[in-house]
């Protein structure tokens, strides 16, 4: 390996567990494969900021510092020391000293999530770094299950362009842009799968709440009401409590134990100590393979397409649930025989994908 300097781009600087721990997990992959890489400290306005009237407002900031807290220090060590603020500043004034650059992982190409309300934000696209200075690469930058129009095509077609290698995170994905930039994309895994499970547990920080619990593990996005309904009655069958991360000190109908503003070493050791663990969400059902947990991973109907991609990808399709009345014929128990040996092919091939990209 070379000690090339590399530049990530990615969904860093929101309060969002995944995007925390996939921009971690690429860059700490690639330190510990020797190479001098650190996160460009973007700090995007989130798409979908908390607006809360006064006193509200206040109150909810005074809650959440504990949670800020821990995001920031979790990165810390991860970002480069210079921050930039707006899309202009990196588009104006970028000549940092790297070698390459990579536009990480995350819905980065998808405008919902890394855009300005629906526009597109062409710093996920790299296009504020000179071709002719950086080497450019796309690992796992996700659209999600957006679809681009033609207007939107142009931009993304001349950005994309620039690229020396592309891959993104699902099938549909891949055949969305192949359809209009004629080239290859590699499908490869997201990054938080780069990391192996002991890797993972050596940045957990532990919940002192749960500790001595048996509990199954909520991780929502968006639908709570769902994941909540198919947790309890895993939790009933087997004699365990519910536990839940929220961002509110207020308990949800249902659940047991409200586990409130952990960040994403908490997060990790959530995980680590479940005994099973009910998702809607990509990053939970990651986590759930990469650490072999019993878990369902509850549709998300919106956005279905990354969490269908891995479970099909390690044979685990029956894991996806989209009934509650699935929980009585489905076994609590996953054989994870087979599904390690396809993650360990799947993180063979996404690495092989990677240095290949960085060196070739």
């Amino acid at each position: 390996m070379s000690t090339k300097k590399i530049g990530i781009i990615t969904i860093h600087s929101d309060l969002n567990y995944g995007a925390a721990l996939q921009a971690y997990a690429l860059n700490q992959f690639l330190r510990n494969n020797g190479y001098d890489s650190n996160i460009i400290n973007y700090i995007k306005i989130p798409n979908h900021p908390r607006q809360y009237p006064f006193p509200k407002n206040i109150a909810y900031c005074l809650m959440n510092l504990p949670r800020f807290y821990r995001y920031r220090q979790f990165l810390k060590k991860s970002t480069t020391k210079k921050e930039w603020h707006s899309v202009e500043e990196l588009m104006n004034n970028f000549s940092e000293p790297f070698d390459v650059l990579i536009s990480g992982s995350d819905q980065v190409w998808n405008p919902t999530c890394g855009g300005f309300g629906n526009r597109l934000n062409p710093a996920y696209y790299l296009a504020f770094a000179d071709k002719s200075k950086y080497k450019k690469i796309a690992y796992a930058s996700s659209l999600g299950s957006y679809r681009f129009n033609e207007e939107e095509i142009i931009s993304v077609g001349k950005w994309l362009g620039e690229y020396a290698h592309l891959s993104t995170r699902e099938s549909a994905g891949k055949e969305h842009l192949e359809s209009f930039i004629n080239r290859d994309v590699r499908v490869v895994l997201d990054p938080t799968l780069l990391l192996k499970h002991e890797e993972w547990l050596k940045v957990a920080s532990s919940v002192t709440k749960v500790r001595k619990e048996k509990y199954v593990l909520v991780y929502y996005i968006d639908e709570i009401a769902e994941c909540v309904e198919y947790a309890r009655k895993v939790a009933d069958a087997n004699g365990w409590k519910v536990a839940m991360m929220s961002n509110t000190a207020k308990r949800f109908s249902g659940v047991d134990i409200n586990i409130p503003f952990c960040g994403p070493a908490e997060f990790l050791w959530l995980f680590e100590h479940a005994q099973f663990v009910c998702t809607n969400s990509f990053h939970g059902t990651a986590f759930s393979v990469n650490f072999n947990k019993d878990f369902i991973s509850v549709i998300k109907r919106n956005s279905p397409q990354r969490a269908q991609t891995l479970l099909e990808n390690v044979g685990l399709s029956e894991r996806l649930l989209t009934d509650i009345n699935q929980v009585n014929h489905i076994a609590v128990n996953v054989d994870w025989t087979e599904a390690n040996k396809k993650l360990a092919q799947l993180r063979a091939d996404s690495i092989e994908y990677l240095v290949n990209a960085i060196e070739n």
